[in-house]
């Protein structure tokens, strides 16, 4: 036909795909994905570790250490001979056990105390709207920054009156001062990630709201949970300034107070292996927490930090 340009024929196979010069150049392995870099990112974190650990190395090194070892011109790095007496001679204070007992007791009142306190304020918080809600929450951090010094005279005054000086629940009382906010301000960053949309759906299929909270927000907030409760038990159980306070009586201190009284005894107080000893085994139940409850502290964390 007259005016009709036919299609040119489309070629059997078509040519191939030029490589572009261009790719691959600027692609080169950035500087800190580099080999070098990595090594020497190790060897500082080698080497920051060793320096970390060392402190921890030479108190248990002290503890089994005999007192020529410990009182030598120039220090060993290992002991010539083990002597674990120093740890018999902790276990013979006829304190230690029951002090460490009190600690158990002031501990664990005080992190379940605050944890109920506090999780269901940390739920109103971040689930409820209310007039003084953004006060509050910076209440919390004000009162954080609150050093417990400033707060142990006014508080040895109020519990002295209350008729709780010398008592436990005084101390356990006292201790909900820091613990409560700490507990506060750490569960609201998890409640908030929780989707108010699930609380919703659970009241639409039947639940209370109480039924809501027992069956959505308590289990998604278990590792919170966990992760506040392990480091409320740190806080309270190396507290050392309102146990020294509102504690007067010998059979009623704790941990800490014991260790002070016992390293500035004239009796031990040249006695560095039986006081490196009583240290280790005062901080042993905060480390076996910690490693039993890793996993979870790990996770409650990253939780935490992710907003779902």
């Amino acid at each position: 036909m007259a005016g009709f340009t036919p299609a040119r024929a489309m070629p059997d196979r078509l040519p191939a795909a030029q490589p572009s010069r261009s790719r691959g150049r600027g692609r080169g392995r950035r500087p800190g994905e580099s080999r070098a870099m990595t090594g020497v990112w190790n060897a500082v974190a080698v080497v920051f570790g060793v320096v970390m650990a060392f402190p921890i190395y030479w108190m248990i090194l002290t503890t089994v250490k005999s007192n020529g070892d410990l009182l030598a011109q120039n220090p060993t790095f290992w002991p010539t001979h083990f002597d674990f007496s120093s740890y018999k001679t902790i276990f013979d204070d006829p304190d230690f056990l029951g002090n460490m007992r009190n600690t158990a007791i002031i501990t664990i009142g005080s992190v379940l105390a605050g944890l109920a306190v506090g999780f269901l304020a940390a739920i109103a918080v971040a689930r409820f709207r209310f007039r003084g809600r953004n006060p509050f929450i910076v209440a919390i951090l004000i009162v954080q920054m609150v050093p417990l010094l400033s707060i142990a005279i006014p508080l040895y005054i109020v519990l002295n009156k209350a008729g709780l000086y010398d008592q436990f629940l005084g101390v356990i009382l006292a201790y909900l001062v820091f613990t409560i906010p700490y507990v506060v301000w750490t569960l609201r960053s998890f409640i908030v990630n929780i989707p108010v949309e699930l609380d919703e759906a659970a009241m639409v299929d039947g639940c209370t709201r109480w039924g809501a909270f027992f069956r959505i927000i308590l289990p998604l907030s278990l590792p919170g949970l966990v992760t506040t409760g392990v480091y409320a038990w740190i806080q309270a159980w190396n507290e050392f300034v309102l146990a020294n306070t509102l504690l007067s009586s010998n059979n009623k201190r704790t941990s800490m107070v014991w260790l002070s009284f016992y390293s500035s005894s004239p009796t031990h107080g040249a006695d560095y292996g039986s006081q490196m000893a009583g240290a280790l085994l005062v901080s042993l139940p905060v480390i076996v927490l910690f490693v039993i409850f890793q996993r979870k502290v790990a996770s409650g964390l990253t939780a935490g930090a992710v907003k779902g």
